[in-house]
């Protein structure tokens, strides 16, 4: 027997029944709209990213290199591995940049994304001091790393020096941290680097510069060789080596090591007759001046006119000792100047002397220098 859905519902049961089913089909093609809608804009974006990188208009523009000296600029880009068929919004400058300063000659690298899809890298290189054979040729860096030469670094060598010797690992941290503060243009200028000891100082160090000048220091006053033109321009005989004074405050001018002749040096000693040590624990030798001609300078007596020393036992020097000289200030000996004499010196006047030593370290000219 049928039961008739009239029969079980009152006729107001059955529309309320009716339009409830009517509001809740209603609320669910609004939902299913708003989603179809929804996933129809999300599937459209993909679509028009997806032909968005699939075109040109997506790829990398052009990529310029800024702050590299020695590196070409195709180069460091190829070491992105970036190029015209590179997607621009690809390009992660934090992942770049760690490739590019994992090239040894790389201190630093920034890569910055441009308008118009370019990429512009801005690099700064190490400090290369020279270049040296070991076991293969390898450049130094002043932050005392070293990079094998490869093909790729070849254009450096002409701008950088040759390095003799300094095979000790401490040798050569000391070499490289010299060149902490001198000038890349001075460092250009430069054609070898040697070591050279001497019976004063066994870390001398000889450069031999592309002129065919001489500079002599050692590993704590090698920064003068930054004053090595305005020396050279002062310099009578241009076949003196230039030297760095003790006192890393002068640089001077006199015969070459290898021209002079074997002296025996003679030592400052105190009251006591005890031999005097200077501040880097050496004996303090004494030195004199020479005179205009290269000869030692001497007193009325016949003797020769020894350069003073200070405190720590470094000389100091009369820069204008040619003209305290000739004018007699020195018949005693001793630097005296007479009582009302006008020793000034005007503000643009260059304190250049000649002065001189002994032996080994005999000097010709000086050049005051900023410390």
């Amino acid at each position: 027997m049928e039961i008739n859905r009239k029969d079980l519902f009152p006729e107001g049961v059955e529309k309320i029944f009716r339009d409830h089913r009517q509001k809740r089909n209603r609320e669910t093609f609004q939902k299913d709209k708003y989603r179809i809608v929804r996933y129809g804009m999300l599937a459209a974006s993909l679509f028009l990213i997806m032909l968005y990188f699939l075109s040109p208009v997506s790829n990398v523009r052009s990529i310029s290199v800024s702050g590299n000296h020695y590196l070409k600029d195709s180069y460091i880009i190829g070491y992105t591995g970036l190029n015209a068929r590179s997607k621009f919004y690809f390009c992660i400058p934090g992942l770049v940049e760690n490739k590019i300063k994992s090239d040894p000659l790389i201190e630093d690298a920034k890569v910055t994304l441009q308008p118009g899809n370019v990429i512009n890298i801005d690099v700064k290189e190490k400090k290369a001091v020279g270049y040296r054979y070991e076991d293969q040729p390898v450049i130094l860096f002043a932050d005392n790393t070293k990079a094998e030469l490869k093909s790729e670094y070849l254009d450096i060598v002409a701008s950088i020096p040759l390095i003799n010797g300094f095979t000790e690992e401490e040798q050569t941290r000391l070499l490289t941290k010299a060149f902490e503060d001198i000038d890349e243009n001075i460092i250009h200028e430069m054609s070898e680097i040697s070591q050279y000891p001497l019976s004063y100082d066994p870390d001398t160090i000889t450069v031999l510069m592309r002129d065919g000048g001489y500079f002599i220091g050692n590993y704590f006053n090698l920064s003068l060789i930054n004053q090595y033109y305005e020396i050279y321009s002062y310099q009578k005989n241009k076949n003196y080596c230039i030297y760095a004074a003790d006192n890393r405050k002068n640089a001077f001018a006199k015969a070459c090591p290898w021209d002079e002749e074997d002296a025996v040096l003679e030592y400052w000693t105190d009251e006591k007759g005890d031999p005097i040590v200077n501040k880097y624990g050496d004996l303090s030798a004494k030195h004199y001046y020479k005179d205009a001609e290269g000869n030692y300078a001497e007193d009325v007596n016949g003797n020769r006119i020894v350069i003073p020393i200070d405190e720590d036992g470094l000389d100091v020097y009369d820069d204008r000792f040619q003209e305290h000289y000739e004018a007699g200030f020195y018949d005693t000996g001793e630097l005296v100047i007479p009582e009302g004499y006008d020793d000034s010196v005007s503000e643009n006047e260059e304190t250049y002397s000649e002065e001189t030593d002994t032996g080994e370290y005999s000097e010709e000219e000086s050049v005051q220098t900023e410390e």
